[in-house]
């Protein structure tokens, strides 16, 4: 059938294969190479660098919390383009199940769910590409535009790397912006299509499970004897039927969960660093509020917090559909005609629902669920962080 659902995903695993985190089945070593060794400098390197910085940094407590905010950025970017590398068979295994006969449909109803989904993860992949490379823009391209043309001083986009030599700033000015502008921009493209790519393996589970939320509740159309008395041929025939689209239904759900597992697997780690590093970012902007600094910046930060804010919210919210829609199926399975079929198809759909009782959730590092309850609690911790160095710094 081609590429029918992973099709939406073709520009996230274009841009990362620029980046060097998805090569092609067979790569040649000349990719191999390039690739690892843009992702040493403008990553790794990039990371370890700022973090040597803060050793040379001035005892200035919001000199301090301003490089904090995008260390914590860096080090997240960092960490999802090392898990695409190491953990990309589960990807692929992820990506095949997708296009697996048991995720196909020839439906039109189930089409439209599919498209749907699709649909839904290019739209925020645009929306967020769309914003992310805007903001990239502003802070990279146009303190530079505005060096050029009316001779100001040319500040570092993220990090101002501080163990430079003072005689020798003027000599490693333009190298240095160079190196910092292609490694944020690198680390923005990681965080914008890993992250929306997260979300889109998202969609198509939930549309998964919209579709097996339509075929349970109607998994006795099959039976169209409905007056066929007990015994007769025609309630057999039924009743064959019924227990073969209830076991149908059964390996489907299977499919969703070992899916959906996947999805953990792949991006646990992700998550993990997202959720601790989210929870610092919002705690360290709160921070930088309580002092003293230009309008300007004030604005950057409070954009700066909701983006941090939305980042850590979009996949707690869906997270937390994505076990709404599970749980529905316990309820979904005895909107079907099941009373009047033989006791075969009633043990199946008991399986079924004891199966359906445990919801599929997805889980960041085996701690964080994916919910609303765990963003609730992110904020929760970032403000007790806040609240914390607060009272360390009135001392």
């Amino acid at each position: 059938m081609g590429y029918y659902q992973i099709d939406c995903f073709k520009i996230h695993l274009t841009i990362l294969r620029i980046l060097g985190v998805w090569p092609t089945e067979n790569p040649s070593p000349c990719y191999i190479y390039l690739s690892g060794l843009f992702v040493f400098i403008f990553t790794v390197l990039y990371v370890v660098i700022y973090t040597m910085n803060f050793y040379f940094l001035p005892q200035q407590l919001e000199i301090f919390a301003e490089e904090l905010i995008f260390y914590f950025t860096n080090v997240g970017a960092l960490s999802k383009a090392l898990a695409f590398i190491f953990l990309r068979d589960k990807v692929k295994k992820m990506l095949e199940m997708l296009e697996s006969d048991m995720f196909q449909s020839d439906n039109p109803e189930e089409i439209k769910l599919i498209q749907k989904a699709k649909e839904k993860s290019s739209f925020y992949w645009k929306i967020t590409a769309g914003l992310s490379v805007s903001a990239n823009t502003v802070n990279v391209f146009l303190p530079f535009v505005v060096h050029v043309v009316f001779n100001v001083k040319l500040e570092f986009p993220v990090c101002r790397y501080s163990f430079i030599p003072e005689q020798y700033e003027a000599i490693f000015l333009y190298p240095a912006y160079l190196y910092q502008s292609i490694g944020i921009t690198s680390h923005m493209l990681y965080n914008v299509n890993i992250d929306t790519f997260l979300l889109g393996v998202m969609f198509l589970a939930m549309a998964q499970l919209d579709i097996l939320d339509r075929k349970l509740r109607k998994v006795t159309d099959v039976c169209v004897h409905t007056n066929a008395p007990s015994g007769s041929i025609d309630k057999m025939i039924d009743d064959e039927n019924a227990v073969a689209e209830i076991i149908k239904c059964i390996k489907h759900y299977d499919a969703v969960s070992e899916y959906c597992k996947l999805i953990q697997e792949a991006f646990s780690e992700i998550l993990f660093v997202l959720f601790s590093s989210g929870s610092c970012k919002i705690c360290m902007c709160l921070f930088r509020f309580t002092m003293p600094a230009e309008t300007k910046y004030f604005v950057f930060l409070t954009l700066y917090t909701v983006v941090m804010t939305l980042q850590v919210m979009v996949p707690c919210w869906f997270g937390s559909r994505l076990i709404e829609k599970s749980s529905q199926i316990t309820f979904s399975v005895y909107d079907c005609d099941w009373t009047p079929r033989c006791r075969r198809f009633k043990s199946n759909l008991r399986l079924l629902v004891e199966r359906a009782n445990r919801p599929i959730t997805i889980r960041g590092g085996k701690m964080f669920l994916l919910s609303l309850a765990t963003f609730t609690a992110i904020m929760n911790s970032s403000y007790s962080f806040f609240t914390l160095l607060r009272h360390m710094q009135s001392r």
